[in-house]
């Protein structure tokens, strides 16, 4: 065997490994919010102000779902300790719904060298208009 295909091996079952994680966090998500109750969860989601559906898909997701969010808020030069938690709520929740996560992170990862840290949010970002919003009103 050749180092080669070794390492695409380890690749391979590195890759699967990461899958069974993310699988088994995602179900015991879906498992912690069954073992609410009833009361709870309605109670739960109403105080975020989502549908059940949303909270739903929000289990599927992973836990870090919204990362890409502070790193984006952080090049903004925006604390999240001074946006109002509804904001930050809403903004989580349209990130963490987002289809271009990867396309997010593939540019802010090519971005940290080329770009200031105040570059322009791209046009996909869901986020964007609250962003820029935030950054036109000082909220930093």
């Amino acid at each position: 065997m050749t180092v080669q295909s070794v390492a695409r091996n380890s690749g391979f079952l590195h890759s699967i490994s990461e899958a069974w994680n993310r699988f088994r966090r995602r179900r015991a998500a879906a498992v912690e919010l069954q073992a609410l109750g009833n009361a709870e969860l309605e109670r739960m989601v109403r105080d975020a102000g989502l549908s059940f559906a949303d909270v739903l898909d929000l289990a599927r997701q992973s836990g870090d779902s919204a990362s890409l969010l502070y790193r984006r808020l952080e090049q903004a030069g925006i604390d999240l300790k001074a946006l109002d938690s509804a904001v930050l709520r809403d903004m989580q929740r349209c990130c963490s719904f987002c289809d271009s996560k990867s396309r997010c992170e593939h540019d802010m990862d090519t971005r940290l060298d080329t770009q200031p840290k105040a570059a322009a949010w791209p046009d996909y970002c869901p986020n964007r208009m609250t962003v820029e919003a935030l950054g036109a009103a000082k909220c930093h």
